[in-house]
């Protein structure tokens, strides 16, 4: 896949590690049981995670805690970068990165 100069601009800026952090916020869903998500970027690369909520159990003598399952999702090739970016690309603070991104935003 050919790429532009905006996009080899972009895959620079990941690299280069400018972008990393917290990617929107992290978002948690409270019902029958908790779920957070949420996306950030490390050492350039995007991922996107979910995690369960945590339980406790009695083993007799005390209550234990058990960590939620936690599911992660890595964007490492070049496509899935550049498609996170168009996905999620409104959600960060950089004025190039929003602007790529909205040059994918839906038309009603």
């Amino acid at each position: 896949m050919r790429k532009t100069d905006e996009e080899r601009n972009l895959l620079e800026k990941l690299a280069s590690g400018i972008l990393d952090g917290m990617v929107g916020e992290e978002k948690i869903y409270k019902g029958y049981s908790d779920v957070s998500y949420g996306k950030y970027i490390k050492d350039g690369i995007p991922i996107s995670y979910k995690e369960g909520e945590s339980s406790r159990f009695f083993n007799g003598k005390e209550n234990e805690r058990i960590k939620g399952k936690k599911t992660t999702e890595s964007y490492d090739t070049d496509e899935l970068k550049l498609s996170f970016l168009q996905k999620y690309g409104w959600l960060m603070d950089d004025e190039d990165v929003k602007a790529y991104s909205a040059k994918f935003k839906p038309i009603k």
